[in-house]
């Protein structure tokens, strides 16, 4: 009996383990996910505005931010999710994280980890419609370029019919 008593116990808390490990897996790939959205100057703008409406932080502070913490896009939005959420400061969530996953941290602050992924799966997706929209303005622009939108009909119009 004293050996099921803690064998039942460790198994209680495996799936709860192996739940937390999943988080962490799925919230770091959110955020690698983000972060590989920002490769050129102008897609880094798109990923900073989209972090900045999700979170309701100004560009100028994310970007004194992620100069002062050396956090990404992805981890910043978390970051500063988590303040947001929690009511702490940026500061205070830096130190709570020392060595903690982002769920982990997540969790520890009440925060639901399903919640802070969403807003990192919505902020993506804000920025690839940003990066799509301005793809298709660029090819407007260059009316030599076979991809692009034209913008009169592509068929003849046939002439209004007149008044009898």
């Amino acid at each position: 009996m004293k050996i099921v008593i803690p064998f039942l116990v460790v198994c209680l808390l495996c799936p709860a383990t192996a739940i937390r490990a999943e988080n962490e897996t799925v919230l770091s790939q959110a955020i690698k996910d983000l972060n590989a959205r920002a490769k050129t100057d102008a897609d880094k703008k798109f990923v900073l505005a989209a972090v900045s409406q999700q979170t309701q932080v100004p560009e100028k502070t994310l970007q004194s931010q992620m100069a002062t913490t050396h956090l990404n896009y992805g981890e910043l939005l978390v970051a500063d999710s988590l303040a947001e959420g929690s009511g702490k400061t940026l500061a205070n969530v830096m130190a709570l994280k020392q060595g903690k996953g982002w769920a982990a941290l997540s969790t520890e602050v009440k925060i639901n980890p399903s919640s802070v992924l969403d807003r990192l799966r919505t902020t993506e997706k804000v920025v690839q419609m940003s990066q799509a929209k301005s793809k298709q303005a660029e090819n407007v622009k260059k009316p030599n370029n076979p991809d692009s939108v034209r913008l009169q009909s592509q068929a003849p119009m046939a002439p209004r019919m007149g008044h009898y």
